[in-house]
């Protein structure tokens, strides 16, 4: 006979994955790169695996949509970084003697130190605009910045479709408006 506490973790776990699984794929898919050879099956088993981890511990999901996504970008993150930590073992173990290397990294003008700070700074200036944000505004432009168009998230949140359209263009505006307020136009 099963055990109580496990069917409910069971239940839990299938109810989340049906609801939230077309969100968690699309997640991985815009997070993944196509040219590393990663299956996006095999980075969503891994997240699914995740979940399940969270939901066994009795963890509390207040907020799933917003922990799938967490979790659909970390489980790409390790996915690509086994990826490039076992190119780099390779080409640690096959390296050819006769190519100099300095050791230094290629430089890239976009992880210039300058292009870092300056995106950590916009990105704190909208993670404070998304705060003065009413709830309700605030959790539909979240969700649609995730990739959720406005059906999706009126399925998710139980609302109508024209409500979840009205709240991202109105939380959409008044972002944009609080924005331009601290100097950032984005258009």
């Amino acid at each position: 006979m099963r055990d109580g506490p496990q069917v409910n973790a069971e239940a839990r776990f299938e109810a989340i994955v049906r609801d939230y699984g077309k969100f968690l794929r699309r997640v991985i898919a815009q997070n993944c790169p196509g040219d590393m050879g990663l299956q996006i099956s095999d980075i969503e088993q891994d997240a699914c695996l995740r979940l399940w981890r969270a939901i066994q511990s009795e963890r509390n999901l207040t907020n799933p949509a917003s922990y799938i996504y967490r979790i659909a970008v970390s489980a790409t993150i390790d996915a690509v970084r086994r990826v490039i930590s076992r190119r780099e073992e390779q080409l640690g173990s096959n390296a050819n003697d006769d190519i100099e290397d300095d050791g230094l990294p290629a430089a890239d003008v976009e992880q210039s130190p300058d292009r870092i700070a300056e995106r950590r700074r916009v990105a704190g200036i909208v993670d404070l605009a998304l705060g003065r944000l009413a709830k309700n505004r605030r959790t539909a432009v979240e969700l649609y910045l995730q990739g959720m168009s406005s059906h999706e998230i009126a399925d998710l949140l139980d609302w109508s479709e024209p409500k979840a359209r009205n709240l991202i263009y109105r939380g959409l505006n008044d972002l944009r408006k609080d924005l331009r307020a601290e100097g950032i136009d984005l258009e």
